[in-house]
């Protein structure tokens, strides 16, 4: 009898696991920035323009971004990056394609333009519930060693969810930059582990309920 009522419920986690397995990839298009890419060294696009998936942000006629190809160190996980700070701050966004409470989680590479002020770059980073500002501090980094650092955001997703890079730099075309943006619901893995927790607390109240008969 137990072993059919521990079936029935690793079978029902399952199931209403299922949903989220689906979405184990990353929901962000080119998140690695390599859509169209910078054909040079980089390429400068202002408010209002787009690259690819990602729509540019800022106010004023100079703001924008730079999409970045060979001009520095690619992040760790590949691909092109982008300076939130084009000849002044800007930021880039695009609309994700999310299920509405669900639970997912953000990462990207954060470093920063090692060329110029201000040392300490920050960006503002918004999505479904999330809306947090990061700080990078530029120290040994050179175009070779650009020192990235993998941030992550866990958030619900709302009824629209925009994901936004925006620089909070002031007058400055040297600002913060991000790289290897994804977006993903728990992984596999995490689930296997939901599971296996559930099947220890059944064998666990199992073994009680056995002794108690015996004793």
């Amino acid at each position: 009898m137990f072993l059919k009522c521990l079936r029935f419920t690793l079978a029902a986690a399952a199931i209403a696991a299922a949903p989220s397995l689906a979405f184990a990839t990353n929901l962000v298009l080119d998140g690695d920035f390599n859509s169209p890419g910078s054909s040079s060294s980089f390429t400068t696009y202002f408010s209002g323009q787009s690259f690819g998936p990602w729509n540019v942000t800022g106010t004023g006629a100079s703001t924008g971004v730079d999409l970045i190809g060979t001009y520095w160190q690619a992040p760790t996980v590949g691909g092109g990056s982008v300076d939130l700070d084009g000849n002044a701050p800007g930021g880039i966004s695009q609309a994700l394609t999310l299920k509405q409470g669900d639970w997912y989680k953000l990462s990207f590479y954060l470093s920063g333009n090692p060329d110029g002020q201000p040392t300490v770059k920050t960006v503002a980073v918004a999505v479904g519930s999330a809306a947090e500002t990061f700080t990078y501090t530029i120290g040994d980094n050179t175009h070779s060693s650009m020192n990235y650092i993998l941030e992550t955001v866990s958030f619900q997703a709302d009824a629209t969810n925009t994901l936004s890079f925006k620089s909070l730099d002031t007058a400055s075309p040297w600002g913060p930059v991000v790289g290897g943006v994804a977006v993903s619901a728990p992984e596999l893995s995490t689930w296997a582990m939901m599971l296996a927790g559930f099947a220890g607390l059944g064998f666990v109240g199992y073994r009680r309920n056995r002794a108690t008969k015996v004793a």
